[in-house]
């Protein structure tokens, strides 16, 4: 086993790639696979790095009221690392400071001085910053939210937005799905079982675990248990596929919706489409490895489906958003947005969906989705696409019963930041009628 500084130096390292725009769960799953970790200190880079991030404004603000200038990154993110330890876990605050001073000489020798002065100031003066934080900044910095996410959630959820904020801080959970065409249920609740794997909450056919067991497994390897949130899962049941249907992916990589749409309907054909070559070829392996005949992988921008020269009847938009509905997996998200990314989030989404409606069969239906919670990405879009096309109607989705969600004016639907498990997520169901 290795020493726990090289393994929180480990975790300085995975922060400072992660704060150059790594995702906080791939990356975490890259260092796990390529290290031999003990359970123990998996659970320890994990946490250390989550409570970081989660908790990042907060953080930065304390080390700002402390210290005018951290000069050399790495020691940055040692210091961000450490300050949340003091800050938000129970560690002795000691411990941090001599461990963090261990780390700096590795790092840079000639840091080691300032890094332990700054902890100990942390330590000394943390009550006396944290209650000068000035009110009209309060909000965003003690949940660690940029202002201009504060005050958009005020005007779009002034009742709700304190809820909301907490909510998306609160910690995640590995959720998977069986494929019901390879394994029973009866098979799948015997490896968990004998994984010793709790279910602690499940929807539809989507199982939230008590811990990652479940990827160690034959079944997981060969792809026969599928990692999946609920939301994402039930969006694709509400296509309700028929074996005549041709049926559209626009947005597909890196191919999980695809695959349940495989996994649960017979379609005709399903093409999967995306603009980007390298995550096709994610797919094309995806394709190699199922082996279905009647699935499609191409390279092609959602915003100009036309250019595929076909028609579909069934069509599922899963949109490039802002994806505030996954922070609890990807915390990092809300402090690379910006207000002007929602705008042109909006136009983009909004181009992909005309670029659908024009390759729609009559009768035929566009499941429209996104993994975000802002008006503009959804009900506002919603209106626009029932304002412009008159032979749109929204119909029902079905939603398990033990799932909030609450309906917007227009019929779409929002599954709920009161879901201690699912992912936020807007679902609408839009069938164009024929004249």
């Amino acid at each position: 086993m290795r020493e726990k500084k090289n393994i929180k130096l480990d975790a300085v390292n995975l922060l400072d790639e992660i704060q150059n725009g790594k995702y906080s769960n791939i990356q975490m799953n890259y260092y796990f696979s390529r290290n031999e970790y003990s359970k123990k200190e998996r659970e320890f880079i994990t946490n250390i790095i989550n409570v970081t991030l989660k908790n990042l404004i907060f953080v930065d603000y304390v080390l700002g009221q402390t210290v005018r200038n951290i000069q050399k990154r790495k020691i940055k993110q040692l210091l961000r690392i450490s300050a949340a330890q003091i800050l938000f876990m129970d560690s002795d605050n000691a411990g941090v400071v001599y461990e963090a001073g261990e780390i700096s000489k590795i790092i840079n020798k000639h840091q080691t001085g300032f890094v332990n002065a700054t902890l100990q100031a942390i330590i000394k003066n943390k009550e006396e910053i944290i209650n000068a934080i000035p009110e009209d900044k309060r909000e965003g910095i003690i949940h660690s939210y940029p202002q201009w996410f504060v005050n958009k959630l005020k005007t779009d959820y002034p009742d709700d937005y304190i809820g909301i904020m907490k909510a998306y801080k609160e910690r995640s959970y590995l959720s998977v799905r069986y494929n019901r065409k390879k394994l029973s249920k009866e098979n799948f609740k015997k490896i968990l079982s004998e994984i010793k794997s709790e279910v602690l909450f499940f929807a539809d056919e989507v199982y939230y675990l008590s811990n990652g067991n479940i990827l160690s497994t034959d079944e997981y390897k060969r792809g026969d248990i599928i990692i999946q949130d609920a939301s994402s899962y039930i969006a694709v049941k509400n296509l309700n596929v028929s074996e005549e249907d041709t049926v559209l992916d626009a947005c597909a990589a890196p191919g999980g919706k695809s695959l349940a749409i495989l996994q649960t309907f017979t379609p005709k054909l399903l093409l999967a489409t995306d603009i980007y070559e390298h995550k096709i070829e994610v797919m094309k392996k995806m394709k190699e490895k199922y082996g279905y005949d009647n699935f499609e992988v191409k390279l092609n921008d959602a915003a100009k489906i036309d250019n595929l020269d076909m028609k579909f009847d069934k069509i599922l938009l899963d949109v490039p958003c802002s994806g505030l509905g996954v922070l609890r997996k990807k915390p990092e998200k809300i402090y690379n947005l910006t207000s002007d990314d929602i705008k042109n989030l909006k136009k983009l989404q909004k181009k992909i969906f005309d670029s659908a409606y024009s390759c729609l069969n009559d009768g035929g239906v566009i499941l429209y989705s996104t993994c975000t919670f802002t008006k503009n990405e959804n009900t506002n879009n919603l209106q626009y696409f029932l304002e412009k096309y008159d032979d749109l109607k929204v119909e029902e989705i079905e939603i398990p019963e033990n799932v909030i969600i609450n309906k917007d004016e227009f019929g779409g639907t929002y599954i709920s930041y009161k879901n201690q498990f699912l992912d936020g997520f807007y679902i609408v169901k839009l069938k164009k009628i024929k004249k």
